[in-house]
C-alpha cells in the first residue's frame, strides 16, 4: 500500500509539473488576402487534441513545450507550425489542391454561426457561385433543384415584381393567412428578419443557409416553425492595393416559351358559316364596296366559326374607316402565332457596382445596384435601385462598431392581372379568335371612330348597324383589343424598403462576448390605378357589370410597416482540453406598427379621365387600418463538444406576445410560447484517422418543437365602421363568425436523422436525411348553422403528420489542373403529408379558380380530408361503374359525379442535378430541376375547349374526319364514312357497353355545362434546365491589363430554356400561379443574356 501511495504521489507530481510547463496559445488563422479562415481545425501533431477556430477563425489552445500545430482548413493547404516560446500564432494559410471545396458554416438566427460538423440538423449551405451562375433576379429562383427538400413554386416572369412562393418539405396547415406567425417560410438578411425576398440584390449574397422545419429554425421562435432561408451578405475584401472594385453588368432577353396547343382550323365566331353582307340605306358609304361579300361572327368571342381555307372574307377592321384597310377584303387564313406575337421580348439590364476596403482597423463594402426591365406585357417596365453598406470598425482591440443598411427603390408600371378573363392570357386562351392577325391589332391600336370609339375586332355584326347607335357597333360587344387595353390601363407603385443593423460587440475575455444589435425593416408602398373612361365604349361588357372599372376608375392606395428589434446577445465559447462549449443567450425586444390607406372612385368619373378619388360618379370608398404588436423573448443556445467530434446542442426560446392574454388563448393560461429543441452529431471519421476511402462521416439527430402565435387581433371579433349613415346615424357591423375563447396558434414538432459522408479524398459524398414531424391545432373557420346567427367560429382542428427523406450528392469524376467536372444532385422523397384529424369537420374546403363566384361551385378545388394526404383536389367529374367506366346517357352525354377525387397537389419526389465543368478558362454550369406527382385543375383549358380556342377541339376522329364534321348515321344508328363528331364510350344504366359519335359542338360545350373537368386536371411533373451558363475568365495579364484590372469574366447565360419533359405541355408546370391550379397564367418564358464581371 506504501509503494502505491508513492507511486501515485510521484505521478502526481509528474501532473502538475507538466501541467505548469503547458500554457495556453492563442491566434487567427487567416487566408493570403487577410480574411479569416472560419472554423479551421488546429491540432496538436502527434496526438489526438485539437479543436476548430471560431467563426472569425481565432483559436486558443493549450500546449507543451515543442508542441507542433497542424492547422487545416478545407480549400487551404496544412501548415506545420511549430509553438516555440510565442503565445501568439497567428497563421496565414494558402489555397492548396482542394481549393474548391469550400469549408461548410452554417449561419442560423441572429447571425450565430457554426461549422457543419457541429450542426445536428440538416442545414443546407449554398455558395455565391453555386448559387447564381446566371444572375437570376429572384432568391427563391436560384434555388431551385439546389436544396433538398425544396419547391419554388415560380412565376411567369411576365409579371413584374411578383414574389416566387416556396414549400419546405411538403405544405402544412389547413387555409392561407390563418393568423398565426410560422405559416409560411421565413427570410432572414444578416439577421434581419423580411416578409419576403423580392428586394434582395443576389449580387450582394455571400452565402445562403437553408434551415427546413422546427429542429433547425426553433431559435428564431414561432416565426421559424416552417423553416427559414438564412442570406449573408458579403463583407469586405482586402484589396492587392486601396480599394477593390468590382464591375457586374448583363443583359438578359426573355421570350414566350410555352403556351396552350391552339387549333390553327376554325375561325372566330359562333356558326360554320360566313354570313353575306347586304348594303341598305343608312349604312356607311364607304361600306358599299364590301356588298355581296360574307362575313364571319364578330361578336360572340369564341372560335367554332368557318374552316380557314383562304376564302375572301371581310375582315373586323374593314368597317372601319379612315385606315389603308378600310372597306377591304382579305384572305380567310390561320394565325398559328398570334397569341405569340403579343407579347414583347422582354428586355432585363443588370449593373452592380460594389467597392471593398479592409485594414486592420476597418472592414467596408458598398454596393449599388440597378435592374431596369422592359416587359413582356405592353407598356409594362420596372426599375429598382439597390444600395447596400456593410462595415465594422475596431474602436478599441475589444470593441467593435458594425453597421449594415440596405436601401431598395423600386417602380413598377403595368396591370399584371392573370386571373380569369384577363385582357391577355385570360382572352388568348379562354375566349379568342384564331384568324386575328395581332400585326394589324397591333397597326391599328389606335384606330377610333369620328366619334371617338376604340375599334375593337369584338364589335358587333353590320346587320345591327343604327346610324342614330353607331356605337352599339363599332364599341366592343365584350373585348377591346389587347393593345388598347393597355394604353388605357395605367397602374403604378412604388415600393421603398430600409432594413438593417447598427451593432456594439465589446469582447471582454478571449471566451465572452457581449453584443447589442438595434435592427430595423421598413417598408413604405404607394399605388396608384387609373382606368381610363374611354373604356366605357366597352358597351355589352360594362352594361353587363363585367367591368366596373371600365366606366373610368381611380383608385389610390399607401401602405406602411416598421419593425424594430433591440437585441442584447452574451456569447461564451471556450475549450477545456477535451471539451468545448458554445454558448449564446440574449433578449429580444420587437415593436411593429403597420398602416394602410385605401380609396378608390365608385360608378365612373364625373369628369372623364380626371383621375382623383373627389371625381368619383357615386360615393367614394375610404378605408384605413392599423396594426400595432410588441413582443419580448428571451433565448439561449449552447453546443457542446468533446474532442471536435461529438456534439450535443440544446435550443430554448420564451416569447410573450402583445396579442396575446393572460389565461384565455394561449397553452398554459399564460401570454407566451415556448420553443425548443435538442440535437447531437457524431463526426465518426475522426476515429477512423487518415485513409484513402472514407474523407468524412457524421451521424446526427435532431427533435424541435416550436409553437406558433396569433397575430395581432385575431383573438377577438371585430366590428366594421362605415362610411355610410343611415339616418344620420353611423352604420356599423357585427361579426360574422365567433371566436373561440381558447384559440391559439398551431404547434408543429419534427424528429430528424441523418448521415453526411465523403469519400476517395473527397471526390464523392452523399448526405441522407430522414424526417417526420406532426403539426396540430390550426385555427381554421369551422361552419356553423345558419340559425345561431353566425356563419362560422374560428377555433383550433386538425393534425397533419409529415414524414420525409431528403438525399444529397456530390461526385467528381474529373479533377484535374486544367480540366474539372463537379456534379452536385438533390432528390427529397415526399412519404408522408397525412391529414390525421379534423376533430369532427368532414372537410376543409379552399377553391382557387375565382370563376366559381360567377358561374357556381363544382370546379375542382383544394380539400383536405381526413385520413388522407395533404391537399386533395374535389370536384364534379364523370361518373363511372365500379370498372372505372364512363356512364352515358341516351345522347351520349356523360353523367356526372359531383365528387371525384383528383389526386394531391403535392409532388412526391422534388430534386434537381448541378453540373460544372471547367476546362482552363472555360467553365459551363448546368442546372436541371425536377419534379414528380402533384395535380392542378386547368381553367383555361376548361374554357379553351368550350370556346373551340385548344387543339382538342379540332382533330380527325377515329374515321379520319374532322370532328367538327356533321355526324352522319344510317338508318340503324351507325356512322357513315364520312361522319364527323366525337366518338364516345361507355355504358348506359343498365351496364351495357355503348358507344356514340357526337357534335363537336356539344361535346365540348357540355363538359362544362355538366360540370364533367376530368379533361382538365394535370400532372405537375416535369424535368426541365432551369439554368445554363458559359463563362470564360479572360487573362488579364496576357493582355497587358493586369496592372489596373485584377480579372475579368465574360459569360453567356439562360434560363429556363428547355423543357425537356411534361405531362402537360400547355403550361409550364413550375409556374402555376394558385395554390392549386391557375385560371389565366401568363406564358411560360425563356431567356437568353450575357454577364460581364470586371475587378480592380
Amino acid at each position: 500500500m506504501r509503494r502505491f501511495l508513492t507511486l501515485f504521489t510521484m505521478l502526481m507530481l509528474c501532473g502538475v509539473l507538466a501541467f505548469a510547463q503547458s500554457r495556453v496559445v492563442t491566434g487567427k488563422v487567416t487566408d493570403i488576402d487577410g480574411n479569416p479562415v472560419s472554423f479551421a481545425t488546429i491540432k496538436i501533431k502527434g496526438t489526438p487534441t485539437g479543436l476548430s477556430a471560431d467563426a472569425n477563425g481565432t483559436f486558443s489552445i493549450r500546449v507543451n513545450p515543442g508542441a507542433v500545430l497542424v492547422i487545416s482548413a478545407l480549400s487551404f493547404s496544412d501548415a506545420e507550425v511549430p509553438v516555440g516560446t510565442q503565445s501568439v500564432l497567428n497563421t496565414v494559410l494558402e489555397k492548396g489542391k482542394n481549393s474548391d471545396l469550400k469549408e461548410v458554416v452554417v449561419t442560423s438566427a441572429f447571425g450565430i454561426k457554426r461549422t457543419s460538423r457541429s450542426t445536428s440538423s440538416n442545414a443546407q449551405v449554398i455558395g455565391a457561385e453555386q448559387l447564381n451562375p446566371v444572375r437570376s433576379t429572384s432568391v427563391n429562383d436560384a434555388l431551385a433543384g439546389k436544396v433538398a427538400g425544396i419547391q419554388v413554386r415560380s412565376q411567369s416572369s411576365a409579371a413584374l415584381g411578383r414574389q416566387n412562393n416556396v414549400r419546405l418539405r411538403g405544405e402544412s396547415g389547413f387555409s392561407n393567412g390563418d393568423g398565426t406567425y410560422g405559416s409560411s417560410v421565413l427570410y432572414v438578411v444578416d439577421g434581419t428578419i423580411l416578409p419576403n425576398a423580392n428586394d434582395i440584390n443576389i449580387d450582394d449574397i455571400e452565402d445562403i443557409t437553408v434551415l427546413q422545419g422546427p429542429s433547425a429554425a426553433a431559435l428564431f421562435g414561432p416565426e421559424g416553425a416552417n423553416g427559414a432561408i438564412v442570406m449573408t451578405l458579403k463583407k469586405g475584401k482586402r484589396a492587392t492595393k486601396g480599394i477593390g472594385i468590382e464591375i457586374n453588368t448583363g443583359a438578359q432577353f426573355d421570350n414566350v416559351y410555352i403556351l396552350p396547343n391552339y387549333q390553327n382550323s376554325y375561325a372566330g365566331g359562333d356558326g360554320y358559316d360566313l354570313k353575306k353582307y347586304n348594303w341598305k340605306a343608312g349604312d356607311p358609304e364607304g361600306w358599299k364596296a364590301l356588298d355581296g361579300k360574307y362575313y364571319p361572327d364578330y361578336s360572340e368571342d369564341v372560335s367554332w366559326g368557318p374552316r380557314m381555307v383562304g376564302q375572301e372574307y371581310i375582315p373586323w377592321y374593314a368597317w372601319y374607316g379612315g385606315h389603308e384597310r378600310s372597306y377591304k377584303t382579305a384572305s380567310l387564313v390561320p394565325q398559328p402565332t398570334n397569341a405569340r406575337d403579343y407579347f414583347n421580348t422582354q428586355q432585363t439590364v443588370n449593373n452592380n457596382i460594389n467597392f471593398s476596403k479592409v485594414t486592420d482597423a476597418i472592414s467596408i463594402r458598398a454596393s449599388y445596384g440597378n435592374i431596369n426591365v422592359k416587359g413582356l406585357l405592353p407598356t409594362t417596365w420596372l426599375k429598382k435601385n439597390t444600395f447596400n453598406i456593410n462595415s465594422t470598425v475596431n474602436l478599441t482591440n475589444r470593441l467593435t462598431l458594425g453597421a449594415n443598411i440596405n436601401y431598395i427603390s423600386t417602380n413598377i408600371r403595368g396591370e399584371f392581372d392573370d386571373s380569369y378573363a384577363n385582357s391577355t392570357t385570360g382572352s388568348f386562351n379562354q375566349w379568342f379568335h384564331r384568324d386575328l392577325d395581332m400585326n394589324i391589332l397591333k397597326e391599328l391600336k389606335d384606330l377610333k371612330t369620328p366619334t371617338g370609339v376604340e375599334a375593337s375586332w369584338n364589335h358587333q355584326n353590320p346587320n345591327i348597324y343604327n346610324p342614330a347607335k353607331p356605337t352599339e357597333f363599332f364599341g366592343a360587344y365584350y373585348w377591346v383589343s389587347p393593345y388598347t387595353w393597355f394604353d388605357l390601363v395605367n397602374n403604378t407603385s412604388r415600393a421603398d424598403r430600409l432594413f438593417g443593423d447598427v451593432s456594439l460587440t465589446y469582447k471582454v475575455s478571449n471566451a465572452f462576448t457581449l453584443s447589442t444589435t438595434y435592427r430595423k425593416q421598413q417598408n413604405s408602398v404607394y399605388s396608384e390605378e387609373r382606368y381610363s373612361s374611354n373604356l366605357a365604349n366597352n358597351t355589352n361588357k360594362v352594361a353587363g357589370g363585367n367591368c366596373p372599372k371600365c366606366f373610368g376608375y381611380y383608385s389610390a392606395a399607401s401602405s406602411f410597416s416598421n419593425r424594430e428589434n433591440f437585441q442584447v446577445l452574451g456569447t461564451y465559447n471556450k475549450k477545456f482540453k477535451d471539451l468545448s462549449v458554445n454558448a449564446t443567450a440574449g433578449i429580444d425586444i420587437f415593436n411593429s406598427v403597420q398602416r394602410t390607406n385605401n380609396a378608390n372612385t365608385n360608378g365612373g368619373l364625373s369628369v372623364a379621365n380626371l383621375f382623383s378619388v373627389t371625381n368619383s360618379k357615386d360615393q367614394a370608398s375610404i378605408s384605413n387600418a392599423r396594426t400595432n404588436e410588441k413582443r419580448r423573448a428571451l433565448f439561449a443556445t449552447v453546443t457542446l463538444g468533446y474532442k471536435n467530434l461529438f456534439f450535443v446542442d440544446g435550443t430554448i426560446r420564451d416569447d410573450y406576445f402583445s396579442s396575446l392574454t393572460d389565461g384565455t388563448v394561449t397553452f398554459d393560461g399564460k401570454p407566451n410560447v415556448i420553443s425548443k429543441s435538442v440535437g447531437a452529431s457524431f463526426v465518426f471519421s475522426d476515429l477512423i484517422g487518415t485513409n484513402n476511402i472514407l474523407s468524412y462521416g457524421k451521424l446526427r439527430f435532431s427533435y424541435g418543437e416550436v409553437p406558433q402565435a396569433l397575430v395581432a387581433y385575431r383573438n377577438n371579433s371585430n366590428f366594421g365602421v362605415s362610411q355610410f349613415q343611415w339616418g344620420g346615424n353611423i352604420v356599423q357591423s357585427t361579426p360574422g363568425q365567433l371566436i373561440d375563447p381558447k384559440l391559439h396558434g398551431a404547434v408543429s414538432r419534427q424528429l430528424e436523422y441523418g448521415i453526411e459522408t465523403r469519400f476517395f479524398k473527397n471526390r464523392f459524398g452523399v448526405t441522407a436525411t430522414y424526417y417526420e414531424g406532426t403539426s396540430k391545432d390550426f385555427p381554421t373557420v369551422s361552419t356553423l348553422s345558419a340559425t345561431s346567427g353566425y356563419t362560422g367560429i374560428l377555433t383550433n382542428v386538425g393534425k397533419i403528420k409529415k414524414k420525409g427523406i431528403d438525399l444529397q450528392g456530390m461526385i467528381r469524376p474529373i479533377w484535374g489542373k486544367d480540366f474539372k467536372w463537379e456534379i452536385t444532385g438533390t432528390l427529397s422523397y415526399l412519404l408522408k403529408n397525412t391529414v390525421l384529424d379534423l376533430d369532427g369537420i368532414d372537410s376543409v374546403h379552399t377553391r382557387t379558380a375565382y370563376v366559381e363566384n360567377l358561374w357556381g361551385n363544382g370546379t375542382p378545388g383544394l380539400v383536405q380530408e381526413e385520413g388522407q394526404e395533404w391537399g386533395q383536389i374535389w370536384g364534379n367529374g364523370i361518373k363511372r361503374n365500379a370498372a372505372g367506366v364512363a356512364i352515358l346517357d341516351a345522347s351520349g352525354n356523360y353523367s356526372t359525379d359531383a365528387n371525384v377525387s383528383y389526386g394531391n397537389v403535392l409532388p412526391k419526389y422534388t430534386g434537381g442535378i448541378q453540373n460544372q465543368v471547367t476546362f482552363k478558362n472555360f467553365t459551363m454550369n448546368v442546372n436541371i430541376d425536377f419534379q414528380s406527382g402533384g395535380k392542378f385543375f386547368s381553367l383555361s383549358n376548361m374554357w379553351g375547349s368550350y370556346t373551340g380556342l385548344t387543339a382538342r377541339t379540332a382533330v380527325l376522329n377515329d374515321l379520319g374526319n374532322p370532328i367538327r364534321d356533321p355526324v352522319a348515321l344510317d338508318a340503324t344508328g351507325k356512322p357513315l364514312a364520312h361522319s364527323g363528331g366525337v366518338h364516345v364510350f361507355g355504358v348506359d344504366a343498365t351496364n351495357k357497353a355503348v358507344d356514340y359519335y357526337v357534335d363537336a359542338r356539344s361535346y365540348f360545350t357540355n363538359l362544362y355545362a355538366n360540370k364533367l373537368y376530368d379533361d382538365f386536371v394535370y400532372d405537375l411533373t416535369f424535368v426541365k434546365l432551369r439554368e445554363f451558363s458559359l463563362g470564360y475568365n479572360i487573362p488579364v495579364e496576357k493582355l497587358g491589363v493586369g496592372k489596373w484590372l485584377t480579372r475579368a469574366n465574360f459569360s453567356i447565360v439562360a434560363k429556363n430554356p428547355w423543357l425537356i419533359y411534361a405531362k402537360t405541355r400547355d403550361f409550364d408546370p413550375s409556374q402555376v400561379a394558385n395554390l392549386s391550379g391557375e385560371d389565366g397564367n401568363f406564358p411560360g418564358t425563356r431567356s437568353l443574356g450575357f454577364n460581364l464581371k470586371l475587378g480592380f
